[in-house]
C-alpha cells in the first residue's frame, strides 16, 4: 500500500512539475534558513549547560544604588557558606580587567584570559585537567593551571608541569609554577580563561564595600529561593551597615551568557532578546514556506477533482485519498528537507563568518537526522493536512459534471494565507531597516567627545608606572608634527571602574550615587575633544590637582547642582576628599545602550593608555615613531596599538551582526514569498485564458488583462500592509527601548517598506500577467 502510495506521489508531482518545483524550492529554502538560524539558537541556548550541577548552580548579582552589578563584595561569599543554610558551595572569580604580559623561557605575550579562582573552582565547575590534581591544586601558593593551547604557546611540546611563568599582575610581578594543563575550555563556557591562578594571588581587600568578585552557589535541591535570596539580603544589611546600599539576587548559572548587561559583567556575551529575534525570524520564514505549500496545493485542487471523482467512482475511499494526498506531501517535503539540508551544509561555512560562530551539521548526527525528519514530517503534516481533507471530501458527481466545490472558501483561505504571507515579509523588511538606520545613527551620534584619529597605545601595568608614563610624555614632547595626546587610565566606552560612599554638601539620607571613575592628564579634554563648561580643568605640575575633581553634567543632576555653583565644592570619596574644580559637558563613557552616568575625573597617577590625535596623512609615521619611544622607555614589553574608533565599532558587533542575519532572512522571505506569488498568479491566468480570449475578441487591450489580473493581488498585498505596520511598530519600539539614545519610528520607514514590497510583487504579479495577457486569443480559446 506504502508502496502504491510513493509510485502516485511522484507521478503526480512530475505531471505538475511547476507547481510541484515550486513547491520543493520554496520550502528547501525556508529549511534551509530555520536549519542555520536554529543552530544558531541552539549554540545561544547551550552555554554553561555541560556542568553537571548546572540547575542548581547560581551567580550572585546585585543592585547597588540603582546600578546592575554582576560582582558582589569580596567577602560575601564564604559567609553565605559558613550562615546560611541549603548553599551547598560557594566559589568566587575573579576576571583581570585589561592584559597582562606573561613570559617564559624568553617567550613573551600579552595575555587577556587571566582568572582567578578560589580552591573549590574546579569542583563546582567542570573544566577537566589533563595534568594535575583538581582537588588540591588551587589550594597552593605561587601556582598557575594553564589551558593546552598556553602551554603549547610557551613550552611547545615540552611538559609544563613543574616550570615558571612570569605574570606581571602588580607593581612587580610573581613567578608562579605551572601545576596543571585545563583542556581548552569549551566555546559555549562564559568563562573564558587560558591561565588559572589561586584566589588568594590577587591580594584584594576583605571589605565588604570592595565589589570585585563574581560569586556562583551551588545549592542542595529543593531550596526555597525567595527566602534563601531574603536572608543574603539581610546579611549583607547585617555588615554593611547602611555604608553602600544594595540587593542582591540569584541569576541561573545557564542563563549568564545571554543575560550579562551588568556593570563588571564578563565581556563578549550574547544577547536573550537577539536570540528571540532569530528564533521568531526563523518560525517566519518556515511559516511563509508552508503558506507556499498550503496556497499552491489548493490552487491544483480544482485540476485534481476530476481525478477524485474518477477514484471516489471506481470505490476509493476518503481515508485513502487522504492518505495519498498525505503521501505527496510528504514526498515533497523529504525532498525539499534533502535539498534545503545540502543548501543549509553549503552555506554554513559563509553563515558562521557572518554569525561570528564554529557551528557544525553533522548529518551522521542521528539526533539531528531525528530533528530534520521531525520538521520535514511536521511540515508536511501541517501543510498538507488542509488540502488533503479539502480534496478528498470532493463529492464525485458534482465534480463529474464540473461543478465547482467549495471554490469560494478556497479562495477565501488562500487570501488570506497571503496576506498573512506577505505581511511576516513586511514586518521583517521594516525591522530590516530600523536595525539599519539605528546602526547608523550609532556610528553618527555625537558621543560628546571626538573619537576619530584617536590613536591608542596600552602602557605595561608593572614597574614604576607614574614614572615611565612621565618618560614617555616628555619623548612625545620632543617630537614634532605630533597633535594632542594624554594619559588616561581606561578608553572611553570602556570604563568599568566605579566609586560610591560618596559624600556632598546637601546631601540626604536617601541620595546615593554610583559614579565612574576616569583618571586623566591635563591635556584630555584638548586630545578628546570634551568641552569644559564651567571651572578649569586638572593641570599637570599642580600638585593640589591630585586631589581635587572635575565632574560631567550628570554628577551635577545627581548631587542637584549647577555648574556655577559646584566649583569649590568639596567632595567626599571613602577615606579622600577634594575639590571640584571643573564641569564637563557629558560624554559617552559606555555603550549607547546606557545612559551617560556621573563620572568623576580625577588627576592620573599610574598610567593607563597612551592617547595620540593623529592625521590621516602621517598615520603610519606617527604609528612608527610612538613605537621607537615605546621601546626605549619599556624595552620588551610588546608594543600594541588601536583606535578608539574601531573599539566603538567593535562594540557594537552583534548589533551589526544581527542587522546582517535580518536583512538576508528579510530578502529570503520576500523570495519565498513571491515564489508562492508567482504560482498562484499562474494558476490564475490558467484558469481564465478563455476569459482572456473572449475579452481580447470583445476588444479589451493589453493593458486592461494586465490591470484585471494583477489587482486582486495588489489589493491583497495592500491589506498585508495594514496587518504588518503595527506589528512591525510594536516590535521595533520594544528593540529600540534597550538603547538609551535611538532613532525615532519615522513614518518614511514603513512607506519605504511597504512601497518596496508593492514593487516587488507587482514585478512578480506583471511577469505572468503580461505574458498571459500577449497570448494569441485564438490560442485561448482553443485551450481546455
Amino acid at each position: 500500500m506504502f508502496k502504491n502510495y510513493l509510485k502516485m506521489a511522484l507521478r503526480n508531482l512530475r505531471r505538475h512539475s511547476l507547481f510541484a518545483g515550486l513547491n520543493i524550492f520554496g520550502l528547501a529554502i525556508g529549511m534551509a534558513c530555520s536549519i542555520l538560524i536554529f543552530l544558531w539558537v541552539q549554540d545561544e541556548n547551550s552555554y554553561d549547560r555541560f556542568h553537571p550541577n548546572a540547575g542548581q548552580t547560581y551567580r550572585l548579582v546585585g543592585d547597588v544604588m540603582g546600578t546592575k552589578a554582576a560582582v558582589t563584595p569580596w567577602v560575601m561569599g564564604p559567609e553565605l557558606q559558613r550562615q546560611l543554610p541549603g548553599v551547598e558551595h560557594v566559589t568566587r572569580v575573579n576576571l583581570q580587567q585589561g592584559k597582562r604580559l606573561v613570559s617564559a623561557g624568553g617567550r613573551k605575550f600579552e595575555e587577556k584570559n587571566v582568572l582567578y579562582a578560589d580552591s573549590n573552582f574546579l569542583q563546582m565547575f567542570n573544566y577537566p585537567l589533563l595534568e594535575g590534581d583538581a582537588a588540591t591544586v588551587l589550594g597552593k601558593p605561587h601556582v598557575v593551571l594553564v589551558s593546552r593551547a598556553a602551554a603549547q604557546r610557551y613550552f611547545g611540546k615540552e611538559d609544563p608541569v613543574g616550570k615558571t611563568l612570569h605574570i606581571d599582575n602588580s607593581i612587580t610581578g610573581v613567578d608562579v609554577q605551572v601545576a596543571g594543563v585545563l583542556k581548552d575550555i569549551p566555546h559555549n563556557s562564559h568563562l573564558q580563561f587560558d591561565f588559572l591562578l589561586p584566589f588568594s594571588e590577587t591580594g584584594m581587600s576583605a571589605r565588604w564595600n570592595t565589589f570585585a568578585a563574581f560569586t556562583y552557589l551551588q545549592l542542595q535541591p529543593g531550596v526555597d529561593l525567595k527566602q534563601l535570596v531574603s536572608k543574603i539580603n539581610d546579611l549583607y544589611k547585617e555588615h554593611d551597615n547602611g555604608r553602600t546600599p544594595a540587593t542582591f539576587s540569584l541569576q541561573p548559572l545557564t542563563s549568564v551568557h545571554l543575560q550579562s548587561d551588568r556593570m563588571m559583567d564578563v565581556p563578549g556575551q550574547g544577547n536573550a532578546q537577539y536570540v528571540r529575534i532569530m528564533l521568531l525570524v526563523g518560525i517566519f520564514v518556515l511559516v511563509i514556506a508552508c503558506i507556499n505549500f498550503m496556497n499552491l496545493s489548493t490552487a491544483v485542487a480544482g485540476k485534481r477533482a476530476k481525478e477524485v471523482g474518477l477514484r471516489k467512482t471506481v470505490g476509493a475511499l476518503r481515508r485513502q485519498l487522504f492518505l495519498q494526498f498525505i503521501a505527496e506531501s510528504f514526498v515533497t517535503c523529504l525532498l525539499a528537507l534533502i535539498l534545503g539540508s545540502g543548501l543549509a551544509y553549503a552555506l554554513l561555512p559563509y553563515f558562521n563568518q557572518l554569525a561570528d560562530k564554529q557551528l557544525h551539521l553533522q548529518f551522521t548526527d542521528t539526533r539531528l537526522l531525528g530533528i530534520l525528519l521531525c520538521i520535514a514530517l511536521g511540515v508536511g503534516l501541517l501543510s498538507g493536512a488542509y488540502p488533503a481533507l479539502f480534496l478528498s471530501r470532493f463529492n464525485p458527481v458534482q465534480v463529474l459534471k464540473g461543478q465547482k466545490t467549495g471554490a469560494g472558501r478556497r479562495s477565501l483561505l488562500r487570501n488570506g494565507l497571503v496576506i498573512l504571507q506577505f505581511s511576516i515579509s513586511v514586518i521583517l523588511m521594516v525591522c530590516t531597516v530600523v536595525v539599519y538606520k539605528q546602526l547608523q545613527f550609532i556610528r553618527q551620534r555625537d558621543m560628546g567627545f571626538n573619537k576619530d584619529n584617536l590613536l591608542y597605545v596600552e602602557m605595561p601595568r608593572v614597574g614604576d608606572l607614574f614614572n615611565q608614563s612621565q618618560a614617555l610624555k616628555t619623548a612625545l614632547q620632543q617630537q614634532t608634527g605630533l597633535a594632542d595626546y594624554s594619559i588616561v587610565s581606561e578608553l572611553p566606552v570602556w570604563l568599568t571602574n566605579e566609586v560610591n560612599q560618596l559624600q556632598w554638601p546637601g546631601k540626604t539620607p536617601d541620595q546615593e550615587m554610583l559614579a565612574g571613575m576616569l583618571s586623566v592628564d591635563g591635556n584630555f579634554t584638548r586630545t578628546f575633544g570634551v568641552r569644559l563648561l564651567a571651572g578649569r580643568f586638572l593641570e599637570d605640575g599642580r600638585p593640589a590637582d591630585d586631589s581635587n575633581f572635575v565632574v560631567n553634567e550628570a554628577a551635577l543632576r545627581a548631587m542637584h547642582m549647577q555648574p556655577a555653583t559646584a566649583l569649590g565644592q568639596s567632595i567626599g570619596m571613602g577615606d579622600e576628599h577634594g575639590t571640584i574644580v571643573g564641569v564637563v559637558q557629558d560624554f559617552n563613557f559606555k555603550p549607547v545602550q546606557e545612559p551617560v552616568e556621573p563620572l568623576f575625573l580625577r588627576h592620573n597617577r599610574f598610567g593607563g593608555f597612551f592617547v595620540i590625535r593623529t592625521s590621516g596623512a602621517a598615520l603610519q609615521s606617527t604609528i612608527e615613531r610612538v613605537q621607537t619611544l615605546f621601546k626605549q622607555v619599556y624595552h620588551d614589553y610588546p608594543f600594541n596599538y588601536g583606535f578608539v574608533a574601531d573599539d566603538i565599532n567593535r562594540l557594537y558587533a552583534s548589533e551589526r551582526r544581527m542587522g546582517s542575519l535580518v536583512n538576508i532572512f528579510a530578502a529570503l522571505s520576500i523570495i519565498i514569498s513571491c515564489l508562492g506569488l508567482f504560482g498562484l498568479v499562474t494558476f490564475a491566468t490558467q484558469q481564465r485564458v478563455k476569459e482572456i480570449g473572449i475579452r481580447k475578441v470583445m476588444g479589451a487591450g493589453e493593458a486592461g488583462i494586465v490591470a484585471l489580473l494583477t489587482k486582486d493581488f495588489i489589493a491583497l498585498v495592500a491589506l498585508a500592509l495594514l496587518v504588518a505596520f503595527p506589528v512591525a511598530h510594536w516590535l521595533m519600539g520594544h528593540w529600540l527601548a534597550g538603547f538609551a539614545y535611538h532613532v525615532h519610528l519615522s513614518w518614511w520607514i514603513f512607506v519605504v517598506a511597504g512601497i518596496t514590497a508593492i514593487c516587488i510583487a507587482l514585478a512578480t504579479i506583471s511577469f505572468q500577467a503580461i505574458r498571459a495577457a500577449t497570448v494569441s486569443p485564438v490560442k485561448s480559446l482553443k485551450a481546455d
